[in-house]
């Protein structure tokens, strides 16, 4: 363009040439010759200047003199600028498409789904993470919200609403969850939706913008971390009343013995606690729970266990080892397990159809001859009568042999109580 028109394309003015051979900026030979190399003799040279830099040009060239009108001028410089201002634009909707890609894409990868919510045509526009997350079928569409609240569960449809009108109201964010029926399987699974109400800079319209989330696995996480709490707090006041029971029950002669008693009993009930939790409060093995509950009395004495494989429900396991911990006291006292040569020998059986009834046979050997039935009951005595006829529903008879005790129990492993404690 020759240094003169150049400067004037720097410094943002438009050049109109009407003849290269007789405008002075395009006098000198070289520029003469570069012009005649292109075949021009007019030029319309309109900048594009923005922030101070030259970012483009829109130039007319003709091979002949001509006088640009100022219409032509004008009509040029505003070409320019909507040339750019649609260069921009495709440049932003390309990026628009780009981070609407990007973000379905991390929608996506995070089992998330965006929704757009037209208040003024209650039309809905949902990403396609959307069908996995509301369990819809391929041919099916959200294209209302009246659509998408048939999937709420009825309880929740209405405490949705409110959470979204109350958001378009006021003009302000909202959380929400909520459960929805899934069309494709049928399965209850929980949802979060935290939206945005938002005008649209263009159009002015009102659009609720935001994401779904499906949260069953969290909702269902928090359901069983609050059963859990509440079964702790259920067993924790049920260890506290059984201790209180114990403590005032027990009897001793002494500071000591009372102290061994209750310490002993404590940690019965401490180990089927302990194995209970083990398995999840789901049950506890009967033969585990005997070997744990003899171990402590046995100092070279011997203890045969013999039965079939045995789960008891967890609200049996507990009261069953305190009876079969006061029987084995006793033993330790003045039965079997307090000679050398004594033992004691725990058989048992089910009987009926599942879960039927457990039957525990108790009986010791070898050990001082048994004068006969005790004068008075005792603490264990009592504890064998409440756990297993008023807590297990079950039945227990003591045969108060010279050879040894024989102890039967019976209980029922469906959960029932007083069924034979009435037979």
């Amino acid at each position: 363009f020759g240094p003169a028109i150049a400067a004037e394309l720097r410094a943002g003015r438009t050049v109109a040439v009407t003849d290269i051979a007789e405008d002075p900026r395009t006098r000198p030979p070289e520029t003469q010759q570069a012009y005649a190399g292109i075949a021009t003799r007019a030029l319309l040279d309109v900048p594009l200047v923005k922030d101070g830099r030259i970012l483009g040009m829109l130039f007319i060239h003709q091979d002949t003199p001509r006088a640009w009108s100022p219409a032509e001028v004008t009509l040029v410089e505003e070409c320019c600028e909507r040339l750019w201002a649609a260069a921009e634009r495709a440049r932003a909707e390309a990026a628009l498409r780009e981070s609407r890609r990007q973000l379905i894409m991390a929608l996506d990868a995070a089992h998330m789904g965006s929704f757009e919510w037209d208040l003024a045509t209650d039309r809905l526009s949902v990403t396609g993470g959307a069908a996995d997350i509301f369990g819809l079928d391929p041919r099916s569409r959200l294209d209302t919200v009246r659509d998408a609240l048939a999937l709420l569960h009825p309880e929740d449809r209405a405490r949705h609403r409110e959470a979204c009108e109350a958001a378009s109201r006021g003009g302000g964010d909202y959380r929400s969850e909520y459960r929805i029926i899934r069309p494709r399987d049928g399965r209850v699974a929980w949802i979060e939706e935290r939206g945005s109400l938002r005008r649209d800079p263009v159009t002015g319209a009102l659009r609720m913008t935001g994401t779904h989330a499906d949260v069953t696995e969290r909702k269902q996480a928090e359901e069983r971390q609050a059963l859990l709490a509440r079964e702790v707090d259920h067993r924790a006041k049920n260890a506290l009343a059984v201790v209180q029971t114990m403590l005032r029950l027990t009897r001793a002669d002494d500071i000591g013995s009372f102290v061994r008693a209750v310490e002993g009993r404590i940690a019965a009930l401490a180990r089927a606690q302990t194995l209970l939790a083990q398995q999840r409060w789901h049950g506890a093995d009967l033969g585990t729970l005997l070997r744990g509950e003899l171990a402590p009395f046995l100092a070279g004495q011997r203890a045969e266990l013999d039965g079939p494989v045995v789960v008891l429900p967890a609200g049996t396991a507990q009261p069953l080892a305190m009876a079969v911990h006061e029987l084995a006291t006793n033993a330790a006292k003045h039965g079997a397990l307090s000679v050398p040569g004594g033992m004691v020998a725990v058989r048992w059986r089910l009987e009926g159809t599942a879960p039927g009834r457990l039957l525990l046979h108790w009986a010791e050997a070898g050990g001082p001859p048994v004068p006969g039935p005790p004068a008075r009951r005792g603490f264990g005595s009592r504890v064998l009568e409440g756990t297993v006829r008023s807590q297990l529903g079950g039945r227990v008879t003591l045969d108060w042999a010279r050879a040894g005790l024989a102890c039967e129990v019976m209980v029922p492993l469906d959960g029932t109580r007083g069924s034979l404690a009435e037979e």
